[in-house]
């Protein structure tokens, strides 16, 4: 069913993923949905049981207690490629507990929002402990703002010393952390120096200052915030029912909500629109902001032109509309279903940025360029492509879609034939030959006497566009012969004459047939086609400063000139970099900084294969880490399939794959260490202690096996 037709109850937090797919946390649901690219609603996790259950089990059939924050992240996994569920922090029971240690082993109480960092870092708004936690990437947890005591203190001094009064949104861009402190009603923000300030909010609550330093203005218990790429702070203004935006310069504004709860406003203007106590909001990678209209039961959108629409929920609390989900066709997070095949022609993703003259068509032209580069001089051509109609852009896209985006085979229905022909009659090179002869042999042996008049005239039409953008179409032009020479065959016939003789088109190319009436059939069309210059692949990018439109660091001078859709489309880990919608300290300018702690080189090796660049099997050995860090499936595959274990590097590389050996990539590689291990446990093993060095998992399942080969 359509996410606009389905029942939600209560949506807390909305998240839009960088292939354009809502997560929805519908609170008094117990589950988490997600609105998909066609529209559809599933729920991907809780079975819609209030209570705490299926750690380690199917997300679906796990039990959930009032989901209210959602964040999708490419590299920290809480429902994993398999659809099951883990714990990351808190121990399930309510209080404050655990700094310095294990996350799970701390207690949290009534956390609010969620938000994971581009280096592998969670931030948990700890609402009743009036505090914000961080799970560093070793699994430890810390307070980074808040000394547990409710109030408001503490600005412009260390972020852990100040009070906070029920912080219920955090965010973090440019290694800044921000907070939505619902109940001080106010935006704060922690400084890299872990500083604290108050960017937006005089402390009481009320609603005024727009259009004034934001610091000046009154919220009523803002309960989420989200900084936008270019340094923008959007707010949900929960009481007040409307999302507010801090400009660059400081100065806040409304931009939706009239300030009265209700519903009302839906394909108008944001601001003339109802909401009814907004509690999250995000701005996608293009700048449209979502909304969890909490108490409408709704999720909304802001458009690009001002305008607000409804994306998900009829309004009626409940829950209903759910689609048949299958979890292979649709992951939840981490590996996407994009990266379980090789980088090919027919494995790229579509991305906003790629789109044409705005409209909705989506090409990565550096790639069509090398591919076909008549046909890529037609899709630049922004005269041509804003005067087709939707069928014909529609058509435009499928063509695309065979070159980079698909690799199904085209198909057109036969009312589709002659704008498909049009198209691609203004180029040659060779490029889509074979299509071009198999549906001028279609259209050929479709004509009729009855439908015959309206496809000439639509011809003729089709030219004299062609023409008023001083282009020739050789195939219509072809096309336009066979018609005259139809009606001359055709006119000696009896039928042929009742039906043409006396039809304006017939009589305005009366010069032009009358000549062919010695014709016993109209002359076969050949399209034949000089091919001027050759294909390239996708590797051929690579490194190419031309086209790059962002560029990696490797080195004190060493750059390489890379392409965001094909890092992205590869790489979940770059995807999440360039379209967060968010900022960060590695990625400026165009620039992206490695850490310094990253294997450069085999950085390079991923980059590579990014654009299908085959690397050397001897840098197997350290491509792991890497390549799950960038979650790319096959190259985790072929580590598994390709490297062979040894004395010498056995325990080094169960030590490597630790972490991973819960993932079903590795079931067939763990039962490999373990065959491994029992088959040549006295030459491993002469020391017993060294199974110390062996994850618990490995040396159980070891012994197992000892004792009934004993």
């Amino acid at each position: 069913m359509e996410a606009t037709s389905a029942q939600l109850n209560n949506p807390f937090s909305v998240f839009v993923s960088s292939n354009n797919e809502v997560f929805i946390a519908d609170y008094s649901n117990q589950s988490i949905r997600k609105v998909l690219q066609n529209g559809n609603i599933v729920t991907i996790a809780g079975n819609g049981d209030k209570g705490f259950s299926g750690d380690n089990c199917l997300a679906t059939s796990a039990q959930l207690n009032n989901p209210i924050g959602v964040f999708v992240s490419s590299i920290m996994k809480k429902i994993l490629q398999n659809g099951t569920i883990v714990t990351i922090a808190g121990n399930g029971k309510p209080g404050f507990g655990g700094d310095n240690g294990l996350a799970t082993n701390a207690q949290l109480n009534y956390p609010r929002n969620v938000y994971v960092s581009s280096n592998n870092e969670v931030y948990i708004a700890d609402f009743c402990n009036q505090r914000i936690r961080k799970v560093l990437q070793n699994g430890n947890i810390i307070t980074i703002a808040g000394n547990g005591t409710k109030g408001f203190s503490g600005d412009n001094g260390p972020a852990t010393n100040a009070q906070l009064n029920g912080p219920a949104g955090v965010f973090v861009s440019n290694n800044e952390v921000y907070i939505a402190d619902y109940s001080n009603h106010v935006i704060r923000k922690i400084s890299q120096n872990g500083t604290i300030v108050t960017i937006a909010g005089n402390g009481k609550p009320g609603f005024s200052g727009d259009n004034g330093l934001a610091t000046n203005a009154q919220l009523y218990n803002p309960s989420g915030t989200f900084v936008s790429s270019n340094n923008e702070v959007y707010i949900s203004d929960c009481f007040n029912h409307v999302i507010r935006k801090i400009l660059q310069n400081g100065t806040i504004v409304t931009i939706a909500g009239n300030g009265k709860g209700g519903f009302s406003g839906d394909n108008g203007l944001a601001t003339n629109a109802q909401l009814y106590s907004p509690l999250g909001v995000f701005v996608s990678s293009n700048n449209e902001v979502y909304i969890s209209d909490c108490f409408n039961h709704r999720i909304r959108k802001v458009l690009h032109n001002g305008n607000i629409v409804t994306i998900a929920g009829n309004g009626t609390p409940g829950f209903s509309g759910d689609s048949p989900f299958d979890i292979s066709l649709y992951p939840h997070f981490g590996n996407s279903s994009s990266l379980t095949r090789r980088i090919e022609f027919h494995s790229l993703k579509k991305y906003s940025r790629d789109q044409l003259f705005g409209l909705e068509i989506y090409g990565f032209m550096p790639l069509i360029e090398r591919i076909s580069i008549q046909f890529s001089q037609i899709l630049k051509n922004e005269k041509i492509i804003w005067s087709m109609n939707a069928s014909q852009r529609a058509i435009i896209q499928k063509l695309i879609n065979s070159l980079i985006y698909d690799n199904n085979q085209l198909n057109f229905t036969k009312n589709e034939l002659l704008d498909v022909l049009f198209i691609l009659g203004l180029f040659k090179n060779g490029e889509f030959i074979e299509l071009k002869r198999s549906l001028t042999s279609d259209f050929i042996n479709s004509i009729t006497l009855k439908e015959f008049p309206a496809e000439w005239e639509k011809i003729e039409s089709l030219i004299m566009t062609c023409k008023d953008f001083g282009n020739e179409n050789y195939i219509l032009e072809c096309l336009n012969n066979f018609c005259i020479e139809f009606v001359a065959v055709k006119m000696k016939t009896t039928e042929g004459s009742a039906v043409l003789s006396s039809l304006p088109i017939v009589l305005r190319n009366a010069t032009a047939f009358f000549p062919k009436l010695v014709l016993g059939q109209p002359t076969p069309i050949n399209i034949e086609e000089k091919i001027e210059v050759n294909p390239q692949t996708l590797e051929s990018l690579f490194n190419d400063k031309k086209t790059s439109d962002i560029q990696i660091k490797m080195g004190e001078d060493k750059y390489l000139y890379c392409h965001k859709t094909v890092l992205s489309t590869t790489s979940t880990f770059f995807a999440a970099l360039f379209e967060s919608g968010s900022s960060f300290s590695d990625f400026n300018n165009g620039i992206f900084t490695p850490d310094e702690s990253e294997d450069l080189e085999l950085l390079e090796i991923i980059i590579k294969y990014c654009y299908g660049i085959s690397f050397d099997n001897e840098k197997i050995s350290g491509l792991l880490d890497m390549a799950m860090k960038h979650e790319i499936k096959y190259l985790v595959d072929y580590y598994c399939i390709n490297f062979t274990l040894s004395i010498q590097n056995y325990f080094s590389i169960v030590s490597t794959c630790e972490q991973y050996l819960d993932l079903p990539v590795f079931e067939g590689f763990f039962k490999e260490i373990i065959r491994f291990g029992v088959t040549n446990k006295k030459q491993l093993f002469t020391d017993l202690s060294v199974l110390s060095k062996l994850p618990e998992k490995v040396w159980q399942v070891m012994f197992l096996n000892w004792a009934q080969d004993n």
